[in-house]
């Protein structure tokens, strides 16, 4: 007796769909009017919420590293004309002032480089982490979809099942039906045949049948 086979388990099912998605061009779902129209509130579930979430977070924090560092960039341009401004030899009436200039300008710049080192930095891990989680929210979303598509597989399978039952049903139908005219047609044809139509036209008057055509039921002359 062979070896039942495993089920693959939701972890390695997600770890299996993002290699397959590597190198994978995939919008921004959660900035996508097509994904929103595919995903309303009511159609997400906590995992898919939960996602958007964080997704949503990083593409903010990505926005405000790039507003940052251009106002870093522009505060760092100021201090450098600063520096430049009150550079000195030590020989002017005011040396002093522009030497303590010098030193607070010098400590702003340092401050400065290291927050722009740390947007950097996070500049450049931002992306990695976009990418991953918009992976892992379209894995979910994938799975919500899908799970739909064979519900609704199974109906659809179900239903031509009634479907195909219902035309075997009708053609059956059909056919007693045509019986039953191409009868009443000869039996028809036969009265006229035999009595003439005006005896059978005292009959009909009291009858409610089917007679089909009567210019083709009519005696041939």
């Amino acid at each position: 007796m062979g070896r039942k086979k495993r089920k693959t388990s939701d972890m390695e099912m997600e770890y299996l769909y993002m290699q397959a998605l590597k190198g994978k061009e995939i919008p921004l779902l959660t900035l996508d009017a097509r994904w929103h129209a595919l995903f309303p509130d009511f159609r997400k579930t906590s995992e898919i919420k939960k996602i958007e979430k964080e997704l949503n977070q990083f593409i903010k924090q990505q926005g405000q590293v790039e507003h940052d560092l251009k106002d870093y960039d522009n505060a760092k341009k100021v201090l450098m004309k600063n520096i430049v401004d009150n550079m000195t030899d030590g020989h002017e009436f005011d040396s002093p002032i522009r030497i303590r200039k010098q030193e607070k300008n010098q400590k702003l710049i340092a401050d400065l480089n290291e927050k722009i080192e740390e947007a950097g930095e996070l500049k450049r891990h931002l992306p990695r982490q976009i990418k991953e989680t918009n992976q892992r929210l379209l894995i979910a979303c994938m799975k919500v979809c899908y799970q739909e598509l064979m519900d609704n597989t199974e109906v659809i399978e179900e239903e031509e099942k009634q479907i195909q039952a219902m035309r075997e049903e009708l053609k059956e139908h059909i056919l007693q039906k045509q019986d039953r005219e191409m009868r009443n047609t000869e039996v028809y044809k036969y009265m006229h045949n035999l009595l003439g139509a005006e005896v059978v036209e005292v009959f009909d008057r009291e009858h409610q049948v089917w007679k089909g055509n009567i210019e083709e039921t009519k005696l041939d002359e």
